[in-house]
């Protein structure tokens, strides 16, 4: 047997230098071209935590007493419809399909929930394991929100939306940024005083094919994201909020005036997040597929 030119320790000390290398070259493509990290921080140890609240969706029918409409009619290129959630084998649907007969006229419908009123917390762990849309011009997104979120003070501690997590970028041309979501607080309102602090971009392995968790730890100091149980950044500061928020489930599509593709003027432009009308016929409907949300507390 031929014996290895590298002893034990020289082979650990190249992994590592590999893995540094790899590490390295990924951050400057971040930087330079915007490209998905890979989440590399702290694992989530769940036996510090206590499950508090869930829905397993394994009813015949979305538990109303825990979830209602986001709000039905107009959002973005197409209209939100409480019709387009509904559950299926030990899954919530949130389908978006274009119906010619659509309650609100002609369109591109979507499913979208919140626990407004419902369900509402102060800190703990928030995770969903689901399935995203597959299809250019549309994105499903799992996210947090309160009344205070259109209180300008110039941070977030009075309601902020977290967006655990979106994944928009299917329609991007680079197919490297695909498998990769995306995590983001807003606050201040969404006008000229809107504020933002994003983590950036995160891969996690075919989104739109499995499942996979997206989770925030939220307490009075920070905002610490994961993906599949691994941290991938946190926020902390001023955008971190400070009081009750509700949890919201949603799809949308891509545009503005309930026009796919459209800008704020009402003009059809190409863009990253591409036009869901692009996609070829037998792509639709598209479902965004959820499996669980559950909430933790310690």
């Amino acid at each position: 047997m031929k014996k290895s030119i590298f002893s034990f320790r020289e082979k650990k000390m190249l992994e590592r230098l590999f893995v540094s290398f790899l590490i390295i070259f990924e951050m400057i493509g971040a930087l330079v071209f915007g490209l998905p990290q890979t989440p590399r921080g702290q694992t989530i140890d769940y036996s510090d935590w206590n499950l508090v609240w869930s829905d397993e969706f394994d009813g015949d029918k979305l538990d109303m007493t825990s979830w209602r409409s986001a709000g039905d009619g107009p959002r973005r290129g197409g209209y939100w419809d409480i019709g387009e959630a509904f559950v299926e084998d030990g899954n919530l649907i949130l389908r978006t399909e274009y119906l010619s007969d659509g309650r609100f006229g002609p369109g591109w419908y979507s499913g979208a929930i919140e626990t407004r009123e419902l369900k509402q917390f102060k800190y703990g762990y928030f995770e969903c394991s689901c399935i995203s849309p597959f299809g250019e011009g549309l994105w499903a997104a799992f996210w947090m929100f309160s009344h205070g979120v259109g209180t300008i003070d110039g941070t977030g501690r009075d309601g902020a939306e977290i967006d655990v997590f979106e994944s928009p970028y299917f329609g991007y041309t680079n197919p490297l940024k695909r498998n990769a979501i995306s995590s983001t607080i807003h606050f201040d309102g969404y006008g000229d005083a809107h504020q933002s602090v994003t983590i950036g971009s995160y891969k996690a392995p075919n989104i739109y094919t499995e499942y996979n968790t997206f989770g925030v730890e939220w307490n009075e100091n920070k905002c610490v994201f994961y993906v599949n149980g691994v941290e991938t950044d946190r926020i902390t500061g001023d955008a971190v909020p400070q009081v009750e928020e509700w949890l919201m489930l949603s799809a949308e599509v891509n545009g503005n005036h309930c026009i796919p593709g459209a800008n704020s003027d009402g003009k059809v432009v190409k863009s990253q997040n591409g036009n869901i009308n692009n996609n070829k016929s037998d792509m639709a409907p598209f479902d965004f597929v959820v499996d669980y949300v559950r909430v933790y507390s310690r």
